[in-house]
């Protein structure tokens, strides 16, 4: 297993000494801090504890240097929280307290260093217990420790291996998708770009493609490095580097990789710009800033750490105005530049000027709309959400109350499980009836219910209003699905649904099956005029124009050609319905007795115009009941 350990606490108090004294590496390893004596950068070391292999990161204990320590314990499965015993609490311990709150960082040690110039060791610790009251790592384990001497080491590795023994420092790595968020980028001579940082979730191994967000870069991984060992995977929690030749550097005016940048798979995840969250202040204020302490304010800019990347964003609170210390509420984060974030993620927020950390919390929504977040809606869709945010099923459920259509293979853009894990809880939903499958797609049963009872009431709705139109006009119907937001790929299952319970389709209509054709009650009077007309007319109609020279004798001649009350041989030749079929029989009559028989010998017999005669023949062509050959025509 592959532990991330990682130290918190105020600068020089030991946190590098200690490092030392655990793994024999001395993890300053910048010439700058070599000479002050400072950690400015992440350092790293490794340590092998039984069956175990620890990768350790000492962070900046400096305040001008806390946003380095942010980049590296986003990261930590298990944190030494350091206090000096010859200076006791101070204000950096307080907030690495607070970031390592903000980040989620819960298994922790206190570690007393330099426990060798202690006065009275019992009292310092009695002291430092008093500190800690009320704190989130009040009852954590205290062990007192000497880089110098020796003493406390063995019983600090015994108190760290007991720790990964009892287990619960990994999440699920299995159902997580591989991310490494850069923290360091060189490009040795002969190697190629080289990156490193701390692997969470899946595996990366040598030769996969990979993809550099939000850069939007790829690359394949030609080498691959844990502690200075060439291996040929990484997992989880181990610290990775790895050797990508075809990533440029970020340079000015030249898009690379570089410290924030996030190394996944492809077609994983997207950069994103806005964040959805949860946001939460600690009760307790650091000594000395100023910022912990006043009130966080709607609209006000902050610098974003989130993984190792740093941007600056606005903060919308949902419903107030400003957010106290000891608060809690949800926010929206607008980005100055984008960043790769999942749900879930953690974070932490520092106010405009950097001098000091004023909240963090959970990303609820990696990919939200700006538009309304301040809404009811919003709300309940944030609340449900962070019940459970760690929770895919959860994640799911909540998306699809929000956006009732969801592809089905990807249904949460920026979600940090895999693919694999996604089908299987996608399967387990529609099982228990929590989601509806169509195609591939997945839908919220309710939208699903909503979707086919607009749908219907559509083509009910136009049957009521045009009672002598067979079908509303399909184009029409899909239009106004799209109007009533009905997502465009829900349309076809729609109406094969339809087409299988009670509607069918006619020509470039659809109808309800049992959808009567009527004649509204005011062109009754026009329509039996019309009828009476033609019946009399016989062979010889007349014009349409004669026959319906209003708008509403139009429409009632339509209803009596779509009720085959008449029958429209053409546009311009039209029959009653007893007289078309007194000529089909006439024609039928003759060809029986001549066999066959010209147009005009046909045209003589029954006694019409050849208006009227040749889209009757044709018509009856069409019928298979004549046929035609050369200037002939017998019967089908």
């Amino acid at each position: 297993m592959h532990i991330i350990l990682g130290t918190a606490g105020h600068i020089d108090h030991g946190k590098s000494s200690l490092i030392k004294a655990l793994t024999g590496i001395d993890p300053d390893r910048l010439p700058e801090e070599k000479k002050r004596g400072v950690t400015i950068e992440l350092g790293f070391a490794h340590l092998t504890l039984g069956k175990h292999e620890l990768g350790l990161i000492d962070v900046p204990g400096h305040a001008d240097f806390v946003n380095n320590m942010v980049a590296g314990v986003g990261s930590l499965d298990l944190a030494l929280f350091i206090v000096a015993a010859d200076d006791g609490w101070m204000p950096q311990s307080e907030e690495h307290l607070h970031i390592l709150n903000y980040l989620g960082v819960k298994n922790v040690i206190i570690v007393i260093t330099k426990s060798d110039l202690a006065e009275d060791l019992e009292f310092t610790i009695e002291l430092v217990k008093e500190d800690l009251i009320g704190t989130s790592i009040e009852d954590a384990t205290i062990i007192p420790v000497s880089s110098h001497t020796g003493d406390g080491i063995d019983t600090l590795k015994a108190e760290i291996l007991e720790r990964i023994n009892a287990g619960g420092l990994q999440s699920s790595p299995k159902h997580l998708i591989p991310r490494l968020s850069v923290d360091r980028t060189f490009s040795p001579t002969g190697i190629g770009t080289v990156v490193t940082g701390t692997l969470t979730g899946g595996t990366l191994k040598k030769g996969d493609t990979i993809s550099c967000q939000p850069e939007d870069l790829s690359s394949n991984i030609r080498g691959i490095q844990n502690h200075s060992s060439a291996v040929d995977e990484a997992h989880h929690g181990m610290r990775t580097a790895l050797n990508l030749p075809d990533l440029n550097l970020s340079e000015r005016g030249k898009t690379g990789v570089q410290r924030g940048s996030v190394i996944t798979l492809p077609k994983t995840l997207e950069p994103t710009s806005t964040l959805d969250v949860t946001l939460t202040r600690q009760e307790r204020s650091v000594t000395g800033q100023s910022a912990t302490q006043r009130p966080l304010k709607h609209t006000e800019t902050v610098i974003l750490h989130h993984g190792t990347s740093r941007t600056r964003a606005r903060v919308i609170l949902h419903s107030q105005t400003q957010l106290a210390p000891g608060e809690e509420c949800y926010a929206q984060l607008r980005l100055e530049t984008p960043i790769t974030a999942c749900v879930a993620d953690r974070f932490v927020i520092r106010d405009g000027a950097q001098q000091g950390t004023l909240a963090g919390g959970t990303i609820l929504d990696a990919m939200p709309e700006r538009r309304q977040f301040r809404t009811d809606a919003r709300l309940e869709f944030l609340t449900t959400r962070a019940e459970n945010v760690d929770n895919l099923r959860q994640i799911i459920l909540t998306e699809i109350a929000k956006t009732p259509i969801l592809p089905a293979q990807k249904p949460i853009t920026n979600s940090p499980f895999t693919a694999h894990h996604t089908e299987q809880t996608i399967t387990k939903l529609v099982k228990e009836k929590k989601v509806t499958q169509r195609g591939d797609y997945v839908i919220d049963p309710k939208g699903w219910k909503a979707a086919l009872t607009n749908a219907s009431s559509l083509i009910n709705n136009f049957h009521s209003q045009n009672p002598d139109a067979p079908s509303m006009p399909i184009e029409n119907w899909r239009s106004q699905l799209i109007e009533n937001n009905i997502h465009p790929t829900l349309i076809p299952h729609i109406e094969k649904h339809l087409t299988a319970n009670g509607y069918s389709q006619i020509k470039d209509g659809i109808a309800n099956a049992e959808h009567s054709l009527e004649l509204p009650e005011h062109l009754t009077a026009i329509a039996n005029t019309i009828l009476s007309s033609l019946k009399s007319a016989g062979l010889q109609p007349p014009a349409r124009v004669d026959l319906a020279p209003t708008p509403e004798a139009q429409q009632a001649l339509t209803f009596l050609i779509r009720s085959s009350q008449i029958i429209e041989l053409d546009p311009k030749a039209l029959l009653e319905s007893s007289q078309y079929q007194l000529a089909k029989e006439a024609v039928i009559s003759h060809l029986k007795s001549a066999e066959k028989a010209t147009a005009s010998e046909i045209r003589q017999q029954i006694g019409t115009t050849r208006k009227v005669l040749m889209p009757l023949l044709e018509k009856l062509d069409a019928e298979g009941v004549t046929v035609r050959h050369d200037d002939y025509r017998i019967l089908a």
